[in-house]
């Protein structure tokens, strides 16, 4: 799906929503599956991204588990923006906020490898 589709899918479904003023529920719903179908069509299009960031990857020497860690924290990133604002358009900020604390917790046990593997580089240039 490209980006001309993905916008006209979701002003389609501002335009219903707002016909569907009084119908809490079913709008929800409609936003909860818009949101997903566009998001698995996006997932389709970072397979391009993995080839080319793995090519980079080969030709610099880097080990893979730094690709899957980046295609992690991006996932990460994506679902943690997506359910807080479901979550802002349902009216519960609370639950909001706390989905943004568990993404940002989640990041950084994720970006615990990469400080370790930055430490070690550094370790080795200074002996």
């Amino acid at each position: 799906m490209d980006i001309i589709t993905t916008a006209a899918l979701c002003i389609t479904v501002c335009i219903i929503t707002q016909v569907l003023r009084d119908s809490g529920e079913m709008k929800l719903a409609l936003i909860i599956l818009c949101v997903t179908v566009v998001f698995m069509s996006l997932t389709s299009q970072l397979l391009g991204v993995r080839e080319l960031v793995g090519e980079l990857l080969d030709k610099t020497g880097l080990d893979e588990a730094y690709l899957r860690m980046i295609f992690k924290g991006l996932g990460i990133c994506y679902i943690t923006v997506i359910s807080a604002d479901i979550c802002r358009d349902s009216g519960q900020s609370a639950l909001a906020a706390q989905i943004e604390i568990a993404g940002k917790l989640a990041m950084t046990v994720t970006a615990l490898p990469l400080f370790r593997a930055v430490t070690e580089i550094v370790e080795g240039m200074l002996t």
